[in-house]
């Protein structure tokens, strides 16, 4: 999000009344304080080590070396993988090369491994050892059990990256899976008087990052993080960018946060993407295939296929800005739906990753797979806006206006039901509607779908036009990136149930906490854990369940059900009955 208020902000501070509720506390209290003051690392590996991209032979070992003279030619990588903590006996090892040409990022794709093992790597530079880092490749055959971390939205300005921190606490989750929004382009323009900001947390380089050398240093600089080198030291990534990683809502020809006093896009995104490929433990594109197409599938033995997709640079096409049409919203908003919004050109996946993701999601069916999981940056579900006019004083709309200045015209549209998210998959409905027909006509109506970008959790059915169901979607909140409720207040709980009781499709919404999801499957029953942190402008804070859910395996489809940690009113809705 930028600093200034967007349209993911209307949500009007303390306007909203007449809808009392009791969330629960922001932090129970019984929830163990936690601290996560670990030391930086320094010196050779500065930016630590990290594992990604698994399959059942093999995986992508990552380090960054920080030589003692830039100007130096190669430095001489030596790589260790062995199953056990001594490296006794070494499983594989070898020599890569870390050089100014790929900003000192050493880079291997390990093969030859044994499948479904818990491995241990490490580097070697001259005399200087990297710590030992934990991976692990896909199974293979029959599986009981698998849990993933699921995480997006991590804002170094914004707070202390506290959810990576506790997820490092743990030993039992098989990958994290990081749906976008990993560093944030913007400048340190407005950060210096915030709580982060008053800590010294800003962004290097200060300004808006634009070139390649402004992409390599902020990932440096993100790197450095404590929290983040445990996390990825400890568990495999896989990793899909969202728009962030090149600029505010990007697309295939351009971005929001790209002017044209900012150069060519196309430069600009292929500096973003090169960076990406040389600082994320990811395989590099094969040969003639483009950096963009960063969609892949992984099959976890018999229980589960994973496909993370890419929803920014492939095909989408340009997002549509409501405030850009309130004429023709307010003469025909139906037609404005039907031919604007509904437009069957406006792509998202495009066409050759869509092939490749119903493919997949149907063969893991004919595999007789338990789970089907989409690993997905933005929205899916079906989410239109209340009318917000009874709820918003002018006093409230003069003061946002300061801050945004599409905020009337905002609470003037809400009443048409137009999407709360137009540049999700909201905004791309005829897209949405051709996913999910061919998922129905291959009888995939059983998909879960975890999904990023919105700094808030959700629970969704997934729905055709025409009702039928396709799956679940679980959202996750952010690791730091600033919630709804710096800019609603008291008002963020009244909102959620407002918004939640607007939306058939919307079983559960909570804007309140950054943190992440838990969730675990087994041949039964999917369990999801939403994890919420007391605070992220703290090393010291608390981790508790938010809420949680169960998703019953071999039914037709997915429901969320045996809810924990809901409230009267939000239980009511969530069983449809408010």
């Amino acid at each position: 999000m930028p600093h200034n208020m967007t349209r993911r902000q209307w949500l009007l501070g303390s306007t909203l009344t007449g809808l009392s509720t009791s969330l629960p506390a922001c932090t129970p209290a019984d929830a163990p304080m936690l601290s996560s003051n670990r030391p930086f690392m320094r010196g050779t590996f500065a930016h630590g080590i990290a594992s990604g991209d698994p399959r059942r032979d093999a995986v992508v070992l990552w380090t960054r070396v920080t030589p003692d003279d830039m100007t130096d030619g190669p430095v001489s990588v030596l790589w260790h993988i062995s199953e056990n903590e001594d490296f006794e006996p070494m499983l594989r090892s070898g020599v890569v090369k870390a050089e100014a040409a790929n900003n000192w990022t050493a880079k291997v794709d390990v093969t030859a491994l044994p499948s479904g093992k818990t491995l241990y790597y490490r580097f070697i530079v001259g005399d200087v050892t990297s710590p030992t880092g934990q991976t692990k490749t896909l199974p293979d055959g029959p599986l009981d059990k698998l849990r993933f971390a699921v995480v997006s939205c991590a804002n170094w300005q914004h707070g202390f990256f506290n959810a990576y921190d506790h997820i490092a606490r743990q030993d039992d989750f098989d990958a994290v899976i990081h749906l976008g929004d990993y560093f944030y382009e913007y400048g340190a323009d407005g950060i210096a008087d915030t709580p982060m900001g008053q800590q010294g947390r800003l962004h290097d380089p200060r300004h808006e990052i634009i070139s390649l050398n402004d992409y390599r240093t902020r990932h440096a600089q993100y790197r450095t993080d404590p929290n983040l080198q445990a996390m990825s030291a400890k568990f495999p990534m896989i990793t899909i960018w969202d728009d962030h990683e090149t600029t505010n809502d990007s697309w295939q020809g351009g971005a929001q946060n790209h002017q044209a006093d900012e150069g060519d896009w196309d430069a600009r995104k292929q500096a973003a993407m090169r960076a990406y490929y040389e600082w994320m433990p990811i395989r590099d594109p094969e040969r003639g295939r483009a950096r963009e197409t960063l969609f892949r599938n992984f099959d976890y033995g018999d229980l589960l296929s994973l496909v993370s997709v890419e929803t920014r640079l492939t095909a989408r096409a340009e997002p549509i800005i409501l405030e850009d049409h309130v004429d023709t919203i307010e003469t025909d908003p139906e037609g404005f739906k039907g031919d604007v919004l509904g437009d069957p050109s406006r792509e998202m996946f495009g066409q050759v990753q869509e092939d490749f993701i119903v493919e997949a999601l149907t063969q893991s069916k004919a595999d007789g797979k338990t789970w089907r999981v989409l690993a997905n940056q933005v929205i899916m579900g079906r989410l239109n806006t209340p009318d917000l006019e009874p709820y918003v004083s002018e006093e409230a709309v003069q003061a946002i206006e300061k801050d945004w200045a599409g905020v009337r015209d905002m609470v003037k549209l809400s009443k048409y039901n137009l999407p709360v998210y137009p540049d999700s998959w909201d905004g791309y409905p005829a897209a949405r509607d051709r996913f999910y027909d061919r998922l129905n006509a291959a009888g995939v109506n059983d998909m879960l779908v975890l999904t990023g970008d919105a700094h808030e959790f959700w629970i969704n059915d997934l729905t055709t036009q025409a009702g039928d169901k396709i799956g679940l979607e679980c959202v996750t909140t952010s690791v730091s990136s600033e919630t709804l409720i710096k800019y609603m207040g008291d008002s963020t709980a009244d909102y959620s149930l407002l918004l939640t009781q607007s939306n058939k499709d919307a079983r559960y919404y909570n804007a309140l906490q950054c943190g992440y999801v838990a969730v675990s499957f087994t041949k039964d029953k999917a369990d999801i854990s939403m994890m919420g942190l007391s605070t992220v402008t703290s090393k010291d804070y608390s981790a508790f369940e938010v809420a949680g859910f169960s998703v019953r395996a071999g039914e037709t489809t997915l429901k969320a059900s045996r809810a924990r940690g809901l409230n009267l009113k939000q239980k009511a809705l969530f069983s449809g009955l408010g």
